[in-house]
């Protein structure tokens, strides 16, 4: 009676660990896989710094053969890696930034490869020739400034396996 008492009080205690420690090593999100997120909020090279932080939440699920492991909505963070306004000459702005880790509403951070680099045309040479043709006040034609609104798509990519 004591031996089947000590069992199914094992079973109780061990079955539970067993079944996590099977379901954990189930649910890996593998290097490479495709990351869609959307940024939260706009984001301008005229005000944008390098080192700000950059919001996104993922903008589809993250499936993995049947499995759905990471839900539509998810945070994702990344920074400003670049950032210069435009300038006179027709010199357009600069603005690049990273999307570094997604957020998983366990604590988790996942690392993320992505990088948006953008560099606006430069038309310095244009605005040279004008003002030489034309006028000197081409010499102030302003380029344009850089801007992603809130709700842009980008593709980041899983780092490497990360068990979730």
């Amino acid at each position: 009676m004591k031996t089947a008492k000590n069992t199914l009080f094992m079973l109780a205690f061990c079955l539970p660990a067993f079944v996590y420690a099977q379901d954990s090593t189930k649910h890996i999100l593998p290097e490479g896989t495709v990351v869609s997120v959307q940024l939260v909020e706009d984001i301008s090279s005229s005000s944008a710094n390098a080192g700000d932080l950059v919001l996104f939440q993922t903008s589809a699920p993250v499936v993995v053969g049947n499995d759905t492991l990471v839900q539509k909505g998810t945070k994702a963070t990344g920074r400003v890696t670049e950032a210069a306004p435009r300038k006179g000459m027709g010199k357009a702005g600069k603005l690049n930034f990273s999307i570094d880790y997604l957020n998983l509403p366990t604590g988790k951070n996942v690392k993320l490869m992505g990088e948006q680099r953008v560099n606006g045309d430069t038309k310095v040479g244009t605005a040279v020739a004008e003002a030489v043709l034309l006028t000197p006040l081409f010499l102030l034609k302003k380029g344009k400034d850089i801007r992603f609104d809130a709700g842009q798509t980008f593709k980041a990519f899983v780092e490497k396996d990360t068990s979730l």
